[in-house]
């Protein structure tokens, strides 16, 4: 049986050969989307979706696939920046539009997560029964997609971005989506499900008899259902070198070497940037966060930023002081571990840590952070690079350095002898 693995690899190749089961030795896209008599389904667009199925029991969508291109994200081609967490159980994806003045609902993608998105949330069993399951690919690489997993539309809301090439700021939708569960289906996707929604003999209760457990319970029991349906992996989550220094003639990596350049001679400064960046983070995850200040040059003792998270409000809110680390260092050199324990020594009881670093993580120090239970949030040279990317194409820069020169110019602003408490005080 045809069927898409998690975290697997596969070939996207021009022309499509959908007879070929594979390609250079990789799974052919073409092939195991394949179905006789049915179009062959695209990820030629940022978000996919194949002509509307008239079915015996009314119009349905078969399915919806997105495709997230990591190896141009960040770039004036392609100013959208996902993130895609299907260990995590979620992911956010940016519409399609990216023309000024122009209502963002309109754009063919986004109509169509949107119409999705009423049915996706709706409480209805018989709308959910219609819902198109969402796929979620990445590419790092031309030519090569990878199966990132099954989800939900959680959430829609308008956001303003930014591409020179395009004309400057416009309004575009960022979708929330809950990546469901393959445990049941040996974490694959059988297209055979797909081929049966795409079949217009058959009606949604019959069509969707083929889809992952995970999905009928959500189909049966709606919204509610998500949290227990959602992926999760239990593991270590130990990162290798390599995806926490991005490579050197990529857009990540040259964005790094610029952060390292810039601050190098002034690494103290280093300081106003990490705190925008671990907001930026925080913020991403959906939490809220509140940036407090900076610390004076010395005898901070591992304390160079102060932030605050807020959970909740009114009286079932709280807050949570963030007392963060910045280190300007060497890109090829792990950091210490004993930066971070200085750090950890610094917290109260219900304080958090967070550590950013233009360098990466060693295996024993990640370790040694979660087997020792550390409340520590650990931004790597990657993460950091991918987070100024972000912030510097919202703010409309043209350039990494002149977005760093921006961020430089308000260091003196920032930096207080407040003692650390203070923030839960704003």
């Amino acid at each position: 049986m045809k069927r898409f693995r998690m975290g697997e690899l596969y070939r996207y190749a021009r022309p499509a050969l959908p007879e070929v089961l594979e390609i250079d030795g990789i799974s052919n896209f073409h092939y195991v989307v394949a179905a006789p008599g049915s179009p062959s389904l695209q990820l030629e667009r940022r978000i996919n979706a194949p002509s509307v199925t008239r079915a015996i029991d009314g119009d349905r969508v078969a399915v919806v696939l997105l495709a997230s291109n990591e190896h141009k994200r960040g770039s004036m081609e392609n100013p959208w920046h996902d993130t895609l967490a299907p260990d995590e159980g979620f992911a956010r994806y940016f519409g399609d539009n990216r023309t000024p003045d122009v209502d963002p609902g309109t754009a063919i993608g986004n109509r169509t997560l949107l119409r999705q998105f009423e049915f996706h949330t709706s409480p209805d069993q018989g709308k959910r029964e219609r819902a198109a399951p969402v796929l979620l690919f990445r590419s790092t690489k031309k030519g090569f997609k990878e199966f990132s997993g099954l989800a939900l539309i959680v959430g829609a809301r308008r956001v303003t971005q930014f591409s020179e090439k395009n004309g400057g700021f416009f309004t575009n939708y960022l979708f929330d989506l809950a990546v469901l569960s393959l445990t049941e289906e040996d974490e694959s996707l059988a297209m055979l499900w797909i081929h049966d929604r795409r079949d217009p003999s058959r009606a949604c209760g019959v069509a969707n008899a083929m889809a992952p457990k995970a999905w009928q319970r959500w189909v049966k029991f709606g919204s509610p259902e998500i949290e227990r349906i959602k992926r999760r992996v239990a593991r270590y989550h130990i990162l290798p070198k390599r995806d926490q220094v991005a490579p050197v003639s990529s857009e990540g990596g040259k964005t790094l070497e610029a952060i390292y350049r810039f601050y190098e001679p002034k690494r103290h400064r280093f300081e106003a940037l990490a705190s925008l960046a671990c907001e930026s983070m925080v913020r991403g995850t959906g939490a809220e966060y509140h940036r407090g200040w900076l610390t004076r040059g010395t005898g901070d003792g591992g304390l160079d930023f102060v932030g605050r998270i807020d959970i909740g409000e009114g009286l079932w809110g709280t807050k949570l002081v963030v007392l963060g680390q910045a280190k300007c260092e060497k890109i090829d050199a792990p950091t210490g571990g004993v930066h971070i324990a200085r750090t950890v020594a610094r917290l109260r009881r219900g304080w958090l840590g967070a550590y950013v670093t233009t360098s990466f993580f060693s295996e024993a120090v990640q370790r040694e952070v979660h087997d020792d239970q550390y409340p520590v949030l650990l931004l790597n040279g990657a993460g950091l690079a991918a987070e100024v990317t972000k912030l510097r194409l919202e703010g409309g820069f043209a350039s990494t350095e002149q977005f760093l020169e921006h961020i430089d110019a308000d260091y003196e602003a920032q930096v207080s002898s407040r003692r650390p408490e203070e923030v839960l005080w704003e």
